[in-house]
Parts: C-alpha cells; sequence; structure tokens
C-alpha cells in the first residue's frame, strides 16, 4: 500500500510545460468515455493558456518526480468555487492519489472556502471516490442526467401524442424576450431558493445570484443560448414557468432550467413548458437549422416529480453521477 508522503502536489508552473502534457493528454483522449464530457476538453496549449490568464487552476501531482495525477478548478464563472476534474494516471493506489490532491486543494483554499460553497460533480469514474469525499467535509446529492433521443421517430411520434392540460384564457405561451429577464429571474430565485440545486449553486438562494445565472445562460456562457425555444408561460402576462433551452454542441441540446412559480405548481404546466420546448426544438431541427441529435437535462435523481415530468415526455435517464458540494460554513 502506497504512503501518501511518496507524492508532491504543486500548482502549474511553466517549468512543467513538456512533463505535464502527456498526463493531460491522457485525460483528454478519455474525457468521454471516463468522465462522461458531452464536449471536447481544451487542448493542451489552449488548457496551459487559460490557467496562465487565471481562467483555470491546476494542481499536479508527482511520483518520483513523474506527473501521475492533476486537478482542475475555478472561481470564474460561478459564485462557487468548482473543482472540474480530478484525473489520475492508471487506478492502483487511485483514491490515494485523489486524496493527495484534494487535500492540497483544501490547503490552498482555505480562505475561499470560507466565503464559497466547493462543489465538484464526480462524473464517470470519479464516482467511485464518493464515499471517500465525505471525510472532508462534503455531502452528495445524486444527479440524474436524463435525453431525448432526437434520432429515434417513434419515441418523437409518442412525445407529440403526450397530452397536455388545456391552459385557461388568463395564460399564455411565449418565446423569450429580454424584456422578461427581471421577472424570470425572480422567477427562477422563487422556484429554486429551497431546492437541493441552491445547496451547490448558491446562486439561486438570492435575486441577484439568479440575475448572474441568467445572463451567463442568455450571454452564452453556459452553451449557446437559443431565444426562439425558450418558452415562458404567462399568467395575466406575468411569467408564471420558464423552460430555457441551449446549445451544448452541434449534436447535443440541453435544458438548463425549468421553474414554475410555487403557488402554480402541480397543474402540469412544467409538462407543457417542456412538450412545447421539445416541439420547437425537433421543428427546428428538422429544417435544418442544427444537426441535433439529444436533448438532456440534470436533475436531483430523488427529485421524483421532476424525473416522472421528463419521463412523462419521454426522456429516459442516460446515467446518474454523485454532485459533492461543501457549503461555505463547514
Amino acid at each position: 500500500m502506497a504512503n501518501l508522503t511518496m507524492y508532491k502536489v504543486e500548482s502549474y508552473k511553466q517549468e512543467y510545460y513538456k512533463i505535464f502534457s502527456g498526463l493531460y493528454n491522457d485525460f483528454k483522449n478519455s474525457a468521454f468515455t471516463d468522465y462522461n464530457f458531452e464536449l471536447m476538453p481544451l487542448d493542451y496549449e489552449s488548457f496551459i493558456n487559460s490557467i496562465e490568464k487565471g481562467l483555470l487552476n491546476c494542481l499536479i501531482l508527482f511520483e518520483d518526480n513523474i506527473p501521475t495525477g492533476f486537478l482542475v478548478y475555478t472561481t470564474v464563472i460561478s459564485e462557487a468555487l468548482e473543482l472540474n476534474i480530478i484525473h489520475c494516471l492508471g487506478s492502483e493506489n487511485l483514491n490515494s492519489k485523489r486524496r493527495a490532491l484534494l487535500e492540497k486543494f483544501i490547503e490552498l483554499n482555505k480562505h475561499i472556502m470560507r466565503e464559497k460553497v466547493v462543489t465538484y460533480p464526480l462524473l464517470g469514474k470519479q464516482g467511485t471516490f464518493a464515499d471517500e469525499i465525505l471525510n472532508f467535509g462534503f455531502k452528495i446529492i445524486n444527479t440524474a442526467v436524463l435525453a431525448l433521443d432526437l434520432t429515434d421517430k417513434e419515441l418523437l411520434s409518442r412525445v407529440q401524442q403526450v397530452e397536455l392540460p388545456v391552459l385557461g384564457n388568463e395564460y399564455t405561451l411565449s418565446n423569450w424576450k429580454t424584456t422578461y429577464f427581471k421577472d424570470a429571474a425572480e422567477l427562477v430565485h422563487q422556484a429554486f431558493k429551497e431546492s437541493s440545486d441552491a445547496l451547490f449553486d448558491n446562486r439561486f438562494m438570492s435575486f441577484n445570484g439568479c440575475r448572474d445565472i441568467l445572463e451567463k445562460i442568455t450571454e452564452n456562457v453556459y452553451g449557446d443560448f437559443l431565444p426562439g425555444i425558450t418558452k415562458i408561460l404567462l399568467h395575466k402576462k406575468r411569467p408564471i414557468g420558464i423552460c430555457f433551452a441551449n446549445l451544448t454542441n452541434n449534436s447535443i441540446a440541453n435544458i438548463p432550467i425549468v421553474a414554475v412559480l410555487k403557488k402554480y405548481r402541480n397543474k402540469g404546466f412544467g409538462k407543457i413548458l417542456l412538450k412545447n420546448t421539445v416541439e420547437n426544438l425537433i421543428t427546428s431541427a428538422n429544417a435544418g437549422s442544427w444537426n441535433v441529435r439529444e436533448l438532456n437535462v440534470s436533475c436531483d435523481e430523488d427529485s421524483i416529480p421532476s424525473v416522472n415530468m421528463y419521463k412523462a415526455i419521454g426522456f429516459n435517464v442516460k446515467y446518474t453521477y454523485p454532485q459533492a458540494y461543501r457549503s461555505k460554513y463547514n
């Protein structure tokens, strides 16, 4: 059994440029198969440029002066301290290496962790670290990724046959307009402030935090925003529900948020928003706007109403993963 004292963990330095490239490219080549990535990771040169610009931070684990593992994190695109990936070569002493990297990460970021929640989606084989990470003050939310296969014509036919509640005269459906932004931010805040999502993304707990989330969605930070596909449900011309849509890449679309105000729930409004968004996307894809093959969404696996809503529209669970988070109050 290896001893942790044999490991040395240091922040990336320019002098490591050549010896680190092989380890990074080992991760890049296994990003889809081992870590469920939907986008190709940055090429090595772009990755190093992101570190040098302060957009990413990287810790490297050495064994006998040879890089065999690394950890990447950032604070740039949210109010959280986001731990993106822990990758190590091989399978021997894997969790010992992950622990060494995580201990250095915590040591370097103690001051930030007093102010920010730490998030770490344990995608793919990182899930084997879930039990270990609890010893570092993390908690786990089991997250499901559900997907709708847009190449399955029989499935899409069944989607179109899904029956929906009839909207009353005071309700209307609209596509996204920038004039809805403020009301939509308040809507998302009210819908998510007490949800499990708010535990690992504290922005949901405040109106300004939700403004930040919506700005990043609509300004293409989380993918290419699709305003013509995004649907808003209005009651007496006031937004009471919303379903956002974006393109993750050329073949995958994503629904980052479906939200309905609490007083309007259990009326089938989420299904109405979701189905209309899906049908808009299918129509646009069939018209040749995009070559989209899949539409996916992530949600708390234990949120049975949400999971059932997606399944009712034709989504199936693609995979699950532990979403780890560490409260800033620890």
